[in-house]
């Protein structure tokens, strides 16, 4: 009979004592794989040894080399989400696009905090917003977060960025189009007028937008139904939130224009897809973004814009055109508290109300100037 190596100690869960007499200790490192350390000293240095062990562990530190590649460990974490469609279609964009490329082929501790500063900037210098880069980043850190509590790195990279090192917010998709910038964008939008015009005229999401069908656009009843969206996949997947399915209300410009596109399509049954690529298929919303692009080229309305910028716009109509309240604007943008549109459009409200102050109050100290003679 083979002489076991080591033999465990009762009443001591991981500790054992080697052949050789000498006190060894038993743990998980950070690859899962069971090893023991010998402990120099008696029982209650090896029960003292394994209890710092653990109680690193429980911390989320590193107890052991994890020889796992980042691009391994990234596919296995990806595959174990559980969260909504939309959510992990885009952490699959950011880690194909953005984070693969970079940190793939490297061990998934060895990439640092530096290493993260440079994706931000080397993400910046080629053009992408602080929309884009934040949205990476949260993948990443989300990744990393599992990792630290699986013991196979000792901290989250993404945590340890500086304020300075992050992307600044910015406002470039705030920007309004005035009633002549949005003519003049669709006269001169060509195919792309219908999809234009249900972005300018409805305040709805790019793939809100594109997951539309015809029965989803209710004529006779004046509602657009937003009940579902196109996946990075091009396939119809249920919304983000409760409060993203909502009816909007089909104003009578952009009736006429998806009456005529419907005219038009030979895709027009009620299972059809309004916005289709010549085959039927959904359009990839990458693809229709810059087509969105391409037009607000084409009518030559300068920097700040995206197609994010029409939903703004469609906010703004309501509030500082049609003083709408922000219970119901939150309503037509889908936004699950009126609470979220005031923060969001804190601003225009303002505008609303400062508008409608100036003019009661300047009526009522200057207006007699008016009815003076000469």
């Amino acid at each position: 009979m083979t002489t076991p190596r080591r033999t465990s100690i009762k009443k001591y869960p991981g500790i054992y004592k080697s052949i050789s007499g000498r006190y060894e200790i038993a743990f998980r490192d950070g690859d899962g794989k069971l090893r023991f350390r010998t402990v120099a000293g008696g029982l209650q240095d090896a029960v003292a040894e394994r209890a710092k062990v653990m109680d690193t562990k429980r911390r989320g530190e590193l107890v052991g080399p994890s020889k796992q590649t980042f691009a391994a460990y990234a596919e296995a974490w990806h595959a174990s989400l559980t969260k909504r469609p939309r959510t992990i279609d885009a952490y699959r964009y950011h880690l194909d696009a953005h984070v693969l490329p970079r940190f793939g082929t490297r061990k998934l501790a060895e990439v640092k905090t530096d290493d993260v500063a440079r994706l931000v900037r080397e993400m910046g210098d080629a053009g992408y917003s602080a929309a884009t880069i934040n949205a990476s980043l949260t993948c990443l850190s989300s990744l990393y977060r599992k990792a630290v509590r699986a013991g196979l790195v000792a901290a989250n990279p993404v945590r340890g960025l500086e304020p300075d090192e992050r992307p600044e917010h910015d406002d470039t998709d705030r920007r309004i189009l005035d009633e002549k910038e949005i003519a003049r964008l669709l006269a001169t939008a060509d195919g792309q007028r219908p999809l234009l015009a249900l972005l300018v005229f409805s305040g709805l999401r790019i793939q809100e937008a594109l997951g539309l069908t015809w029965e989803d656009v209710q004529f006779e009843e004046g509602f657009i139904r937003v009940e579902r969206q196109l996946s990075h996949g091009r396939e119809r997947v249920p919304l983000k939130t409760k409060a993203s399915r909502r009816k909007v209300v089909l104003v009578q410009p952009l009736a006429a224009i998806l009456r005529e596109h419907r005219m038009a399509t030979r895709f027009k049954r009620p299972q059809d897809l309004v916005f289709t690529t010549p085959a039927g298929r959904g359009r990839d919303h990458r693809a229709a973004a810059r087509s969105v692009r391409a037009a607000i080229a084409r009518a030559d309305l300068g920097d700040g814009l995206s197609a994010h910028s029409f939903r703004h716009g469609f906010a703004s109509m309501l509030i500082v055109g049609l003083r709408y309240d922000a219970v119901s604007v939150a309503g037509q943008l889908g936004h699950a508290k009126a609470s979220t549109t005031m923060d969001v459009y804190a601003h225009e409200f303002e505008q609303a109300r400062h508008a409608d102050e100036l003019r009661e109050q300047f009526g009522a100290r200057y207006g007699y100037l008016a009815n003076r003679s000469g």
